[in-house]
């Protein structure tokens, strides 16, 4: 269960400089997806999954991850953003990014996000989902993104829970 775990939680870094140039007023998010097959507990390179960039609760871009589940994408800073994860192959998840309060710099701003997706199984629902997954913000102290780490907890133990059940309903055990 802990590879489950580890994917399920989503992995979050925060490097103190950015691997590429971005502009001043930009900041890149870049990551990885991975597709969990909950039932057998083994993971993989997610393929082409959609992205769902809404700016100030307006879409502002749809795009897919590559065929090795890797995505990257550049955006303006002083906005909100939800990101939703997932299209219709896959259960949702949503990152909720604030970026409202962060000031220009040199070289712009990077947010590496990896995500852990899985199908939808037939009649489980995942109501826990429905709501921001991660939730991100500009920390003033440390001068870079951050998660907040106990929203984030919260969420992936309701998480690892409905996952459970969903285990048992579509194994019968």
């Amino acid at each position: 269960m802990k590879p489950l775990l580890y994917f399920l939680i989503m992995a979050f870094s925060l490097p103190a400089f950015a691997k590429k140039e971005v502009r001043a007023d930009r900041f890149i998010i870049q990551g990885q997806i991975f597709e969990i097959d909950i039932v057998n507990e083994t993971d993989k390179s997610a393929q082409n999954v959609q992205i769902v960039v809404y700016q100030d609760k307006e879409v502002y871009a749809s795009f897919y991850s590559k065929d090795n589940g890797s995505y990257e994408f550049i955006l303006p800073i002083g906005h909100e953003y939800e990101l939703w994860f997932g299209g219709k192959e896959f259960v949702n998840k949503k990152v909720y990014v604030d970026t409202r309060s962060m000031p220009s710099k040199s070289s712009g701003y990077e947010c590496n996000l990896d995500m852990g997706l899985f199908k939808p199984i037939q009649n489980v629902e995942f109501p826990c989902l429905v709501d921001h997954y991660v939730k991100v913000r500009f920390d003033t102290e440390y001068k870079q993104l951050i998660p907040d780490y106990e929203y984030s907890q919260f969420k992936a133990k309701e998480v690892e829970k409905a996952v459970r059940k969903a285990k048992k309903t579509a194994t019968g055990f």
